[in-house]
């Protein structure tokens, strides 16, 4: 369920190229009908997951949400855009897998970098379009209405980043774009070895 709920992101937002076709948003609402993968690019270093944390992010009845909140559990970020959500499914199958396995020690965060939507009419529709997804999955889905998080961390749009975080809300991992074969089992692996700890 949970990599349905990620998987389908923006799926639903089929009425936005629709209104982007026909000129009801303005070409500053970031809207774009192409799409193109980036390649992977992993941190040598990491970077702080204070950004991560301190963001302004909020669930689907437009409520905040801290993951500090999350401490004592592990943490999946997937971080997405409406260009970005088919990427990296066979990651989405095993974060799946993981959750009905360790229900009470992860959690998935489906992060929405929704930052240029935030205005009306759009925020209303994005937010009723992403209502279809949070069919109580497991996984949290969230927004950023800012897109804080992609200027924080200097994230390319059309890409996917899977952040993860420790039990101690450290930043463990960071992958961003299509992962490979052997990435996928590396990023499956780190998330497992910390639900171990």
């Amino acid at each position: 369920m949970v990599r349905g709920i990620v998987i389908s992101m923006f799926r639903e937002t089929k009425f936005l190229l629709l209104c982007a076709a026909i000129g009801l948003f303005p070409s500053s609402a970031g809207l774009s009908i192409c799409a193109a993968a980036d390649a992977v690019t992993a941190s040598p270093t990491l970077p702080s997951a204070e950004s991560l944390l301190d963001a302004k992010l909020t669930d689907l009845a437009d409520k905040p949400v801290s993951l500090r909140g999350l401490a004592g559990k592990v943490i999946v970020v997937v971080h997405q855009d409406r260009h970005s959500s088919e990427q990296n499914p066979v990651l989405k199958d095993k974060l799946s897998a993981l959750s009905a396995r360790f229900p009470n020690d992860l959690q998935i965060v489906a992060l929405a970098d929704v930052g240029g939507y935030d205005f009306w009419p759009a925020k209303g529709y994005v937010r009723d379009a992403l209502k279809s997804l949070d069919s109580g999955g497991g996984a949290l889905v969230t927004c950023d209405w800012k897109g804080a998080v992609r200027k924080a961390y200097q994230l390319r749009q059309k890409q996917s980043v899977v952040f993860v975080l420790s039990k101690g809300l450290e930043l463990v991992s960071m992958t961003k774009g299509q992962l490979s074969e052997t990435e996928t089992d590396r990023v499956a692996q780190r998330i497992e070895a910390e639900l171990g700890k």
